[in-house]
């Protein structure tokens, strides 16, 4: 089975969230399942300065962009098991230092999708399923249908279109519908715009989302950002598959990032020794109290607003020191560096990102706090689980697909969750998180037991290749 995977951005290569390190992963253990696999990006500017040299030029070619004709430059490496094409354009790509946020998006998006369909016919190898991510492919399923419906090559090609975020839709003003060589079609309306995401959840032959509860919360208007009605139009093709991550990134054992290497066989001693780093790191207070972790954007959606107020009543009271890395809004991000400033022993706040120290969050940490209000999937709990660090979770999205809620009389769980998005029940389960850290053996049994979980790809991938024989056989 050949499948073609297209999307904007993939680690190593590009990220700037969730859906690159999917992207660099998925593909990955498909093709260990022996399957040909291949992705296709935009050669975007960083991926050019990186990788150029290590790439083989396959060809090129012009395609038509409204009045001009536009350079489709091709290139190719391999990655693993897995051969990355990449879409070089200088004018759409190559000269930008950012992946998003440019005025001319939908213009350039919008030839992306074009020039991916225009190198797959003219190499004539033509995959079984083109599975599709995120608004910046959404045109695909629709161009397939209109410019390539006569090509009967493509004939047999099926499509996937999978949601990351319902948030991020690459809705634009008409006026880019010459630049998509595309009529005012009803497919690619909504709302009075033209939106990407729309459009392929409307002609994609299947659609998927990051996990299975996220699926169903997209079904209601709360959650939807307006695409409930769309989704619902299609919901006998909707599923939700829960994202993994890659464990061989992800290991304590062999990550050259944190201070100290650990596993089951000696994590008492590996997690305080990261921890003694971190504290020393940002001068924070020695003394016999958890440290809660963050790793976050920071914005209003990731839950911040419920947790302002609640925990200065814990470092009042010095039940916990907070150390917290991330970037976003200007006023989360004013609460924080005031916070850290008011509490300089016990709060440390990173403004930015870094994945190093990341990594050595995950690793130092007691426990991580994710109180988003809406998460597609999330993959931080899962890598904070890897490194023993117990999660306290928001009940929403993949949070609640992967964290089973703590129970302190029959002892089971992999950690601690809320349903009620407020703050007193946020404050309510980290009073219960600080109960269990002051039970030594309850804690510690609970910290083997989340590091026992297996959150890589093996169940997620086979049930991809389970979708993809059915799209095949119907």
């Amino acid at each position: 089975m050949r499948i073609v995977f297209v999307g904007s951005e993939a680690t190593p290569f590009a990220k700037t969230g969730g859906l690159a390190d999917v992207l660099g992963s998925l593909p990955q253990a498909l093709a260990k399942r022996g399957l040909d696999v291949e992705l296709i990006l935009p050669m975007h500017r960083t991926i050019k300065r990186q990788y150029l040299d290590q790439a083989t030029f396959l060809e090129a070619f012009e395609i038509p962009i409204h009045t001009k004709q536009e350079y489709v430059g091709v290139y190719q490496l391999t990655h693993g098991k897995v051969k990355i094409t990449l879409i070089d354009n200088d004018y759409y790509f190559g000269a930008r230092d950012t992946l998003y946020g440019h005025y001319d998006d939908g213009e350039r998006y919008g030839y992306f999708n074009q020039a991916v369909l225009a190198t797959i016919d003219k190499r004539k190898i033509y995959p079984d399923i083109l599975h599709l991510h995120d608004w910046q492919t959404g045109l695909i399923p629709f161009y397939l249908d209109t410019q390539y419906q006569t090509n009967l090559a493509f004939a047999s090609v099926k499509t996937v279109f999978t949601i990351h975020n319902i948030a991020y839709q690459g809705h634009f003003d008409t006026g880019v519908l010459p630049y998509l060589n595309a009529p005012e079609d009803a497919r690619l309306m909504f709302d009075g715009h033209v939106n990407f995401l729309k459009t392929g959840i409307a002609t994609a032959d299947r659609v998927t989302t990051v996990s299975k509860t996220y699926a169903e919360e997209l079904m209601h208007e709360a959650y939807a950002e307006g695409m409930h009605t769309v989704l619902n139009v299609r919901r006998r093709d909707f599923i939700g598959i829960m994202n993994g991550i890659d464990p061989e990134q992800f290991d304590p054992r062999r990550d050259s990032d944190i201070a100290h290497n650990y596993g089951l066989n000696n994590y008492v001693q590996g997690k305080r020794e990261n921890k003694q780093t971190l504290i020393d790191a940002f001068n924070l207070v020695e003394e016999d109290t958890p440290l809660i972790g963050v790793v976050s954007r920071l914005t209003e959606a990731k839950g911040f607003p419920i947790v302002e107020g609640v925990l200065e009543k814990f470092l009042e009271n010095r039940h916990l020191r907070f150390v917290l890395l991330g970037s976003g809004e200007a006023d989360i991000e004013g609460y924080f560096d005031a916070l850290s400033r008011h509490y300089p022993s016990r709060v440390a706040v990173h403004f930015g990102y870094s994945d190093a120290l990341a990594r050595q969050i995950y690793a130092a940490s007691d426990f991580f706090l994710m109180p988003s209000r809406t998460e597609p999937c999330g993959l931080a709990q899962l890598i904070a689980m890897r490194y023993g660090t117990l999660p306290i979770v928001h009940e929403t999205g993949g949070l609640k697909d992967s964290v089973l809620p703590y129970n302190k009389y029959t002892h089971d769980g992999t950690g601690f969750s809320f349903f009620d998005y407020t703050p007193e029940a946020l404050s309510s389960v980290l009073q219960h998180a600080l109960a269990l850290y002051r039970d030594t053996k309850r804690h510690r049994q609970l910290i083997r037991r989340v590091m026992k979980e297996d959150f890589g790809w093996d169940r997620s991938a086979m049930r991809y290749v389970r979708l993809y024989h059915d799209i095949l056989e119907a």
